[in-house]
């Protein structure tokens, strides 16, 4: 499955930064298809939205190709991949460890079968080829490590050079150091790091435009586009109708509304656990707090995203075990699954690696009375999500708001 199957525009790309910046070309600039390599049907692209600490790793994804001297591109594709699938089992292993330390090994045993046969894990890593779970074992491994602050703090960093998203849970990492001297260390240390890191590389490679770094840093920041939550009624709206310029620029406003929210968010959870008793499961209750705020005001929430709800929520679902979160975790992930599967024309996008006749099918889904049916799935399952994100967040949010008011010997024997 691996090496046959692959998004379209991600995994394209990267193959596409493997290849050019193996070269020294800059990872933010249109590209054009790499003949031999590239999908059948691929044209020129744009660039990738991360730090360009993705982009280096990838170029030694080719060179390790390249060096095998083995001329296939499925091979080439299938040794992409191989750090999310990796990383699928280190989050599974991570996952059973915490479950097993919080509750007991069978239910730990449970939580590890569950993330490695879940579809939406293998497709996401396996058949996507994207690297959320890269990310998430950063996030575990902050986790686990929050005692030990310079280590906690390091991982969290190498989170965000590869991705951004890390930065939603960055504040109550700092902030339930046990000491204002930690707090500062956390600060310095993951901040440092990601900022030197980030921006080492202009210094190598003096053609590298830094000023198209800082443009992908500030779409991310307030894109507005496809979404896998109710946002997602702005592009079905738009897919008939225009909307007038008066309405775009209140909406552009309102997708910066995720960051203060994120962090009046992260200041409640940091008041509620700070300095207490079982602090990776607290921790965890927190960062899947923070996760749900994030997936119910970001203005564009993308399906892999869920990756990091299903893992704090699997620590949810076996540690504390509230009978209605349990219920609502599927009701989640389902609806998003559900969106996916739309969204990425039933699959068949998946498939385009193959042959462009998936191409031309991807195309018929998209358009016409089967193009208004996949949107109307997509919209549909985007508000279930949205709706069951919010029932699991205001469940949630008693639960995070009980740690606080607990007797420390309760908190200990949960």
């Amino acid at each position: 499955m691996a090496p046959f199957t692959g998004h379209p525009f991600d995994l394209e790309l990267w193959l596409r930064i493997g290849y050019y910046v193996s070269r020294g070309v800059d990872p933010y600039t249109i590209t054009a298809p790499i003949p031999g390599l590239s999908f059948p049907g691929a044209e020129f692209m744009t660039w990738i939205g991360y730090p360009p600490t993705w982009a280096f790793f990838q170029a030694g994804l080719y060179k390790i190709y390249s060096l095998s001297g083995i001329q296939d591109r499925f091979l080439y594709y299938a040794l992409i991949k191989q750090p999310m699938i990796i990383a699928d089992l280190l989050v599974g292993y991570l996952l059973f460890k915490i479950i097993s330390d919080l509750k007991d090994g069978f239910s730990g045993r449970r939580a590890f079968l569950f993330w490695m046969l879940c579809p939406f894990t293998i497709v996401i890593s396996s058949v996507w080829g994207m690297f959320d779970q890269i990310i998430l074992v950063l996030v575990l491994g902050s986790v686990l490590l929050i005692e030990e602050t310079q280590k906690s703090a390091l991982m969290e960093a190498l989170g965000f050079l590869l991705k951004v998203i890390p930065l939603i849970y960055f504040f109550i990492l700092a902030f339930v150091q046990s000491s204002r001297a930690r707090i500062a260390n956390y600060l310095a240390l993951s901040i440092g790091a990601s900022i030197f890191f980030a921006l080492a590389p202009y210094l190598f490679f003096s053609k590298w435009s830094l000023g198209q770094l800082t443009s992908v840093g500030v779409e991310v920041t307030h894109k507005i586009g496809s979404s896998s939550n109710y946002w997602f009624i702005l592009p079905f709206y738009t897919n008939h109708h225009t909307l007038p310029a008066s309405v775009l620029d209140v909406l552009n406003i309102a997708s910066y509304v995720w960051i203060p929210v994120i962090a009046i968010a992260s200041i409640f959870c940091v008041i509620c656990i700070r300095n207490r008793e079982n602090m990776t499961q607290n921790l965890s209750l927190a960062l899947l707090f923070v996760t749900l705020v994030f997936f119910l005001t970001k203005s564009v929430v993308n399906e892999q995203y869920v990756i990091y709800f299903l893992g704090f929520g699997l620590i949810d679902y076996y540690a504390v075990a509230s009978r209605r979160r349990k219920k609502l975790f599927h009701a989640v992930w389902v609806s998003s699954f559900v969106f996916l599967i739309a969204n990425n024309t039933y699959f068949a996008r998946f498939l385009e690696p193959l042959s462009t006749r998936y191409l031309q099918l991807d195309t018929m889904f998209e358009n016409g009375s089967l193009g208004d049916i996949r949107l109307d799935i997509m919209l549909l399952s985007g508000l279930v999500f949205s709706a069951f994100s919010l029932a699991y967040l205001l469940s949630l949010y008693g639960e995070v708001k009980k740690i606080k008011s607990l007797p420390r010997v309760l908190v200990n024997n949960r």
